[in-house]
């Protein structure tokens, strides 16, 4: 039997062309499709603001950078996601909390954020709360964000997983990346994300002075003025190599336009897999929160009584290949000897570590690939 990935890119000959043609221009990096790519990117979210960098953690470390975060500051985020969540923080110097997620949403939990800022102590030069969009369902932002702003504090929307998402405000539908809620917004276009230009990312934001902060943070701090010759520029501020190639950018405006498309097949997947799942109790199905519209970056089952383990063993004995989303980043040895985290810590997180894993999903899975999935998951429960 062939191999079926938890995840893989979807490239077509429309994705082939665009590439070819940035490659065949004047441009390869820093040319005219970078910034298209971050116009079509601002047309699509509604921010006023984009800017493509060479992957989703420079995002992150750059949204840092240009919010001031800086040594002796400390951030919080959720432990159930990717390191780069929390390491951004710590590029910077300062400190990564943590606050505990819902059982349910696998989401920041609101009552637990409410109760830690509550106390000054705790609070104490919090400069910015990164809430997570984890697998693509919509974290409750609004509410993130009327929470911070009592405290001055910044809001990062965490939105790798979520490009194409959704969630209703007032009777209207705001896109995940609008900026809203939020002060920045940060995207990754890894392979299995819901576009790719094979490795990249970019920050969305409304606020002009942190655009033009990312700006400079991405080509070396690097600032020109009209006033000087052409030839001028300074560094005030050290900055990074974080640029992304014209051709990467080319094939991102192509992968945009079957966006869309995209997210619509991932969700026809996701009822699929619901509606055989639902009738196997030892299986907690994914939550999508009302009034909100997710676009699925991974579907992530929790597995009663232990079987997480055995489950993968077993399908991937009949070549299903799955992936456990995430090690809570509190128990990774870097958190636990840099910075005292220890087991215990988020109780939550831990359980839904030990039980969650996520299967197969992404948009050229077929019907046939995906029953055969189905039918693997019920004959082991069996």
């Amino acid at each position: 039997m062939k191999v079926i990935p938890y995840a893989r890119q979807l490239i077509d000959r429309s994705d082939l062309n665009a590439v070819a043609k940035a490659l065949k221009s004047d441009w390869l990096t820093q040319g005219p499709a970078v910034r298209d790519f971050e116009d079509k990117l601002c047309q699509y979210s509604g921010a006023k603001y984009a800017v493509c960098l060479a992957n989703g953690t420079a995002a992150l470390h750059i949204a840092m950078m240009a919010l001031g975060v800086s040594r002796g500051d400390k951030t919080l985020t959720s432990p159930v996601t990717f390191s780069a969540s929390a390491n951004c923080a710590v590029y910077v110097g300062a400190k990564p909390g943590f606050i505990d997620i819902d059982c349910r949403s696998y989401h920041m939990d609101i009552d637990r954020l409410k109760s830690f800022l509550k106390a000054p102590s705790r609070r104490n030069r919090i400069k910015a709360v990164v809430p997570v969009h984890f697998m693509g369902t919509v974290s409750d932002i609004v509410e993130i964000r009327d929470i911070c702003s009592r405290y001055g504090i910044k809001v990062v929307e965490d939105a790798a997983h979520a490009l194409g998402a959704k969630y209703k405000y007032k009777g209207s539908w705001i896109k995940v990346g609008s900026c809203k809620h939020s002060d920045v917004t940060i995207l990754s276009f890894h392979p299995i994300k819901h576009i790719t230009t094979g490795e990249g990312g970019a920050i969305l934001t409304n606020d002009k002075k942190i655009y033009e902060k990312a700006l400079s943070f991405r080509h070396h701090g690097i600032i020109r003025s009209n006033a000087k010759p052409a030839w001028f520029y300074d560094i005030s501020e050290l900055g990074f190599n974080y640029r992304i190639t014209d051709f990467q950018c080319a094939l991102g405006v192509s992968q945009l336009k079957k966006l869309n498309k995209m997210v619509k097949r991932r969700r026809r997947l996701v009822k699929n897999y619901n509606r055989y799942f639902a009738q196997i109790p030892q299986i907690q199905l994914p939550f999508e929160r009302p009034d909100t519209y997710a676009s699925y970056h991974l579907y992530v089952v929790r597995l009663k009584k232990n079987k997480r383990n055995q489950l993968y063993d077993y399908l991937r004995k009949n070549n299903i290949l799955t992936q456990v989303n995430y090690i809570p980043v509190h128990l990774l040895s870097f958190y636990r000897n840099n910075f005292g985290y220890k087991r215990g810590d988020f109780p939550e997180a831990e359980k839904y570590f030990k039980e969650c894993l996520s299967l197969p999903l992404y948009p050229g899975l077929s019907c046939g690939d995906q029953l055969r999935v189905i039918n693997q998951v019920k004959k082991f429960f069996k």
